[in-house]
């Protein structure tokens, strides 16, 4: 019961109770679509890109000259005012450092890079480097997502099938176990007949529990791909019977293809960043220059003497030389530090060209065997279903046995479930195989 004075702790369950759960019914493409129009993991790669680019902007600022504005106001105590010594009878001496309690101030500084030893645009390219390796990975990560998709919506279609299959198995041994009763009744059967009967009617209902279960877990596993709370029912648009995928196309051509996939780009994106990562701390080892030019305007100006409380401008240009002579080593480390790293990224990157290699002719083989199987395997269940049908008709008109009549059972339930799949293999090696070459 909701007590009275407990009203805003109870708002969540009762809008959980009213909000309507909602039938989503979605093929496999719009499948695709919601997965990644909903995905976490692509809005953080996304971001990871955002942040990439911001950091190209940051390296190209790096050539770019510095503004700075200023000032200032203080109130100081007071000190005692020191005058010229002159000496002369009746003339106040010049006062060279005066009382000024109040100070103000402003100034307006540039500085202009001109030569950092090659640092900046070492620093723009690596920065450009990461950036590409960014865009690359939220690709990847975006195919990645399409194959889970894919792959779960496939499993998922495959496992629904398998129910239906084991459901219509239950149906025949439940029929099975009927007749055998009455074939036991007329003294046409054995009890060992009707105890098999009931035994295969048995494993039927544990193998339907199972497929349900596994059904249920395939579809949550979608479900999850696609934040659909629980309370919503998904619903399937297509189903294991329509037309199969298209032949692939000649492995050499899937080949081709793969070798263009985002996360070989990334690789070399990253090691095009660590090459030029290594020229930018050389850059540190070599003589930087850049100009700098300040304009002032306080009261007093230090740069007027004697000191007066007026306000008075002045300005100066520099040209600054800095040369790190010794460091420690570090700049030989960071560098060193690098070109290892980079090093590490080839070697990676060739073991990714290895098995994206071996994913393109894996998917490609088993798309081929799918295709080429599907005929057979659906001659071998239309001979089963006439084989169940012939054993029934015999087992009625009492010259056959309920054993022929249960092995013919167990075959029609294996070419079922042959059926199954490889049709399911079929469209399951037709994502592998988008997902191996890139797409």
């Amino acid at each position: 019961m909701i007590r009275p004075h407990q009203p805003l702790a109870a708002l969540p369950l009762l809008l959980a109770v009213a909000a309507p759960a909602e039938v989503v019914r979605l093929n496999s493409e719009e499948a695709v679509a919601r997965a990644l129009a909903v995905s976490p993991e692509l809005a953080a790669r996304a971001h990871e890109e955002e942040a990439a680019a911001a950091a190209v902007a940051l390296a190209d600022a790096a050539r770019l000259p510095i503004l700075s504005l200023g000032a200032t106001l203080a109130r100081r105590s007071p000190v005692p005012e020191y005058r010229l010594p002159l000496g002369v009878v009746g003339e106040a001496s010049p006062v060279l450092f005066p009382d000024i309690r109040t100070t103000a101030a402003t100034s307006l500084t540039a500085q202009q890079p001109l030569y950092a030893g090659g640092a900046i645009q070492a620093g723009q390219r690596a920065a450009r480097g990461e950036a590409d390796a960014a865009s690359a990975t939220r690709l990847a990560a975006q195919a990645e997502l399409r194959l889970q998709t894919r792959t779960a919506y496939w499993q998922t279609l495959a496992a629904q099938a398998r129910v239906e299959a084991a459901r219509a198995t239950v149906e025949r041994a439940q029929r099975l176990v009927a007749d055998t009763q009455a074939l036991l009744q007329a003294g046409l059967a054995i009890p060992a007949d009707l105890l098999a009967a009931q035994e295969r009617a048995a494993s039927a209902q544990v193998a339907l529990a199972g497929e349900e279960t596994a059904a249920a877990i395939q579809r949550s596993r979608l479900a999850s791909l696609l934040q659909l709370p629980p309370s919503d029912t998904l619903e399937l648009a297509d189903t294991l019977t329509t037309t199969l995928p298209s032949a692939p196309p000649p492995l050499e051509s899937c080949l081709a293809q793969a070798a263009e996939r985002p996360e070989l780009k990334a690789l070399q994106a990253r090691r095009t960043s660590l090459h030029w990562r290594e020229e930018l701390a050389l850059g540190a080892a070599r003589p930087a220059v850049s100009l700098g030019a300040q304009w002032d305007l306080a009261r007093p100006n230090s740069r007027y003497f004697p000191l007066a409380e007026e306000w008075d401008d002045s300005w100066a240009l520099s040209v600054a030389v800095g040369w790190q002579l010794f460091d420690g080593g570090r700049t030989a480390a960071e560098a060193a530090a690098a070109r290892a790293t980079g090093r590490a990224l080839e070697a990676q990157q060739e073991d990714t060209r290895r098995r994206i290699e071996l994913e393109v002719e894996t998917a490609w083989r088993q798309l081929s065997y799918a295709l080429g199987t599907v005929e057979a395997a659906e001659t071998a269940l239309a001979a089963a279903r006439e084989r169940r049908r012939t054993s029934e008709e015999r087992l009625a008109a009492g010259v056959g046995t309920v054993l022929d009549t249960l092995d013919a059972e167990a075959a029609l339930a294996a070419a079922q479930k042959a059926v199954i799949e490889v049709r399911a293999t079929a469209w399951l090696a037709a994502a592998a195989l988008e997902r191996a070459v890139g797409r």
